[in-house]
């Protein structure tokens, strides 16, 4: 049986998503304010007899893998692993992890390995004063160690071995893993004798580890990361989101911040929606991840000259994506961390939080006046092309105006400098127009809005009637079906011609964005569509020679005011060739 088709019937799409958003039952279908988006109006439903789920605001639909792919950003496979593990389903010996075994095989061990090490190091914790004592310093609580399950890593590389190997964990996966290297001395850890931050991937899986150094003597890196692997890329992982992203998406916003234990703190402070990068330069990757959980982005950088610099790398990376974001401006020389324990208001200093792109015109701008003419020209350029980013022109002139009250340049210098720009540059980092960002995030919000209630009807009939398509409906359909349904209907023709025609066979053929489409059809049909499929398929019929005949009657009349005496005989021919397959249905 397939693994998937498996999952869906023993948990049902209701219990899996009701752990997610609250649901109330309303006729056939139980519905809520959407999980997947920011709402307030609720316009998400599931139909738990369908097994299937549809939101009418982010367009997002599909079945309980689907679901779980969406809201935890991964890929079928590993939400039917998350599904498996969560509910603790027994995978009988014929049900197989079919696509990708051997990855999923790997990425299995080495997942494990990395817990194995998380919970060791715990341990390991607990038993050291000294690394208790500086997290204490560092005014982290027992409960967020307890939360991030952080640890310390001692020199007890045989009592690690020991752990690994009662839980079938052995010496090569944790070199496979970088946890363990080999010496001359024998094996060691690179992040021996550091503060352990485990890092967990969007469904809560151990993938990598941070290293800290905490002892005032250790001259050595202060951090020490896991090494890019297969399972583990620090360009797209972010510290905390999965503990974060429920909030994140609450609350619509995002606080961006630099460090684990900076992340730490904001948590302690009720900032749960925080994310932290690790100890690397935020990527656009990153962005992109966290465009799908929220529309703001905080960014709460150290209030230094470095903290500036990497708020400056961020600027043309945020406009790339359907970001919003903002600049949390800290006291100098202060970490989000320290302001906090020092007893700032970080909830004020959010309030006035500026626009990233104001915040760079107000800091490039400072003591601009003292600079020398080359910086000062440099200065400007840099701006113009921040400013060129935007394509909204109201915007652009306010930052324009900005920019010439900062600089005391005139407004209509920069102007026209502006447009002077490269147009080339300009299209290539410019922020998507709101139609595209519209469609990135629903890619079948177009389609589905092309589709009539009657062929929504029609197609709703086509999937749960037991009539069979005859050859003739198959071959006029293929003809008036709206673009959008075209490769779903050939999958329910071969489908039923096989006599395996179902809701599960019928995803198992559909893209990700035919799933919604197909998913918001049933909903939206379900309840009333009692009329008969012969009905359905008649009056479908019917409303396209209509519309057929009107459109040759132009074609053929264009033809005539061209003479063209050959295009008006084929259209009368093609016209005659519909007619006779048109013959008793009793259409024309």
């Amino acid at each position: 049986m397939n693994l998937f088709n498996f999952i869906k019937q023993r948990i049902p799409i209701l219990d899996v998503i009701g752990e997610y958003a609250t649901l109330k039952k309303a006729g056939l279908y139980w519905k809520g304010c959407c999980p997947l988006h920011f709402e307030k109006t609720p316009s998400f439903s599931v139909s738990p007899h369908k097994e299937i789920f549809y939101c009418f605001g982010c367009h997002a639909g599909g079945d309980v893998i689907s679901f779980i792919t969406k809201i935890e950003h991964c890929t079928p496979l590993e939400a039917a692993q998350h599904l498996v593990e969560r509910y603790q389903i027994a995978l009988p010996v014929e049900v197989e992890w079919h696509k990708g075994q051997d990855s999923h095989e790997a990425k299995g061990m080495y997942t494990k390995t990395c817990l194995v090490f998380a919970h060791w190091c715990a341990h390991q914790l607990t038993q050291h004063q000294a690394a208790q004592a500086y997290l204490e310093e560092r005014a982290i609580t027992p409960e967020s160690i307890s939360t991030f399950m952080l640890g310390y890593c001692s020199s007890d590389i045989k009592g690690l071995l020991a752990r690994g190997q009662k839980e079938g964990v052995f010496a090569t996966n944790f070199i496979d893993a970088h946890i363990l290297l080999e010496g001359k001395q024998g094996l060691y850890s690179p992040f021996e004798d550091r503060i352990i931050f485990p890092i967990r991937d969007t469904i809560g899986k151990y993938v990598g580890f941070g290293g800290r150094v905490f002892k005032k003597n250790d001259d050595r890196p202060k951090y020490y990361n896991s090494h890019d692997h297969a399972f583990f890329n620090k360009g797209s992982l972010l510290f905390g989101l999965d503990h974060a992203k429920k909030k994140i998406s609450e609350k619509n916003d995002v606080f961006l911040v630099e460090g684990y234990t900076d992340l730490i703190i904001m948590n302690q402070h009720g900032f749960t929606n925080t994310v932290a990068t690790l100890g690397t330069a935020c990527t656009q990757e990153h962005l992109k991840i966290l465009s799908r959980y929220a529309q703001r982005l905080s960014i709460v950088y150290d209030g230094d000259q470095a903290g500036h610099n990497a708020i400056l790398r961020l600027v043309e990376l945020c406009w790339q994506v359907a970001l919003d974001p903002y600049v949390l401006a800290l006291p100098s020389g202060e970490d989000p961390a320290l302001f906090l324990t020092r007893g700032g208001d970080l909830t004020g200093v959010h309030a006035d939080a500026q626009d990233i792109f104001s915040f760079v015109i107000q800091t490039t701008g400072s003591a601009f006046s003292q600079k020398s003419l080359q910086e000062r020209i440099a200065i400007a350029h840099k701006v113009l092309s921040i400013i060129r980013l935007l394509t909204d022109p109201f915007k652009q002139d306010l930052l324009l105006k900005q920019a010439s009250d900062t600089f005391a340049l005139p407004f209509d210098t920069l102007k026209d400098e502006l447009r002077k720009g490269n147009a080339k540059e300009a299209q290539k980092l410019k922020r998507p127009s709101a139609a595209e960002e519209s469609a990135e995030r629903n890619p079948s919000l177009a389609a589905a809005v092309e589709i009539s209630q009657l062929e929504k009807k029609l197609f709703y009939g086509i999937l749960y009637r037991t009539e069979l398509l005859k050859e003739q409906d198959q071959d006029l359909l293929r003809l008036w079906a709206p673009k959008p349904l075209q490769g779903i209907l050939e999958s329910i023709i071969t489908l039923q011609s096989d006599q395996e025609l179902s809701l599960d066979a019928l995803f198992e053929k559909c893209t990700s964005e035919e799933k919604e489409l197909v998913s918001r059809i049933i909903i939206e049909s379900e309840e009333e569509c009692a009329t008969p499929l012969q009905d359905l398929l008649v009056q479908f019929y019917k409303k396209q020679w209509k519309l057929t005949i009107h459109n040759v009657k132009l074609k053929i009349y264009d033809a005539q005011e061209r003479g063209d005496g050959a295009t008006v005989t084929q259209l009368l021919d093609n016209l005659t060739l519909l007619k006779k397959k048109m013959l008793g249905r009793d259409i024309v």
